[in-house]
């Protein structure tokens, strides 16, 4: 056999030899990169009401947002009654401690309510969440007179697991224009969707 054949399949079983630890580290580098990326996520529930602001209407027993089960337990605002006017509030809620460790990657806030059913745009409410030093208004629940799931991001709020244990909201009602007085606004339930 001539000696540039034999040099040239000598050359390729050295890139072969080569290319094969190259591939399957590769592979093993992209396997090991896909587990330490997996997000778990925990789900922390409304689990009580200490009635520091009470002036809602209520149905059914404490803490009322712990589950989507309306009419069965909520919170409400009554026409010309409890919960009707501007500035009326309901809280302090707290949520369901954790004992998760590991990076937060973000922290979801979920309320399941309305606004007004007759006037979804001048009688509504906001969501104020506590992060263990201050109060931060961080959704408003309007333009929607039918119950559904609003979500905000509140992970520049909640960014350790200790915020996050002592995390609690407290509902005010906004009555705007014709909107005062209107109630009709509800709130069903409440919880942290935290993923880490």
């Amino acid at each position: 056999m001539p000696k540039k054949p034999r040099q040239m399949i000598g050359l390729l079983f050295i890139l072969v030899g080569i290319s094969i630890p190259a591939v399957s580290a590769f592979v093993y580098q992209q396997q090991s990169l896909g587990i330490d990326q997996t997000i778990r996520n925990t789900q922390l529930w409304v689990n009580n009401f200490d009635a520091t602001r009470d002036q809602w209407a209520k149905n059914g027993s404490s803490p009322y947002l712990e589950a989507q089960d309306e009419p069965d337990h909520c919170v409400y605002g009554e026409k010309a009654g409890a919960g009707s006017r501007s500035g009326d509030q309901i809280g302090d809620f707290g949520f369901e401690d954790t004992n998760q460790t590991g990076t937060i990657v973000s922290v979801e806030l979920r309320v399941y309510g309305h606004a007004s059913t007759t006037k979804p745009n001048q009688c509504y409410f906001s969501v104020y969440l506590w992060d263990g030093t201050s109060w931060a208004k961080v959704m408003e629940v309007k333009g929607g007179n039918v119950y559904a799931w609003q979500e905000a991001d509140v992970s520049s709020y909640l960014t350790t697991w200790d915020q996050i244990n002592g995390a609690k909201i407290y509902l005010i009602t906004e009555a705007k224009g014709g909107g005062t007085g209107e109630g009709g606004q509800a709130c069903d339930a409440v919880l942290l969707v935290i993923d880490y």
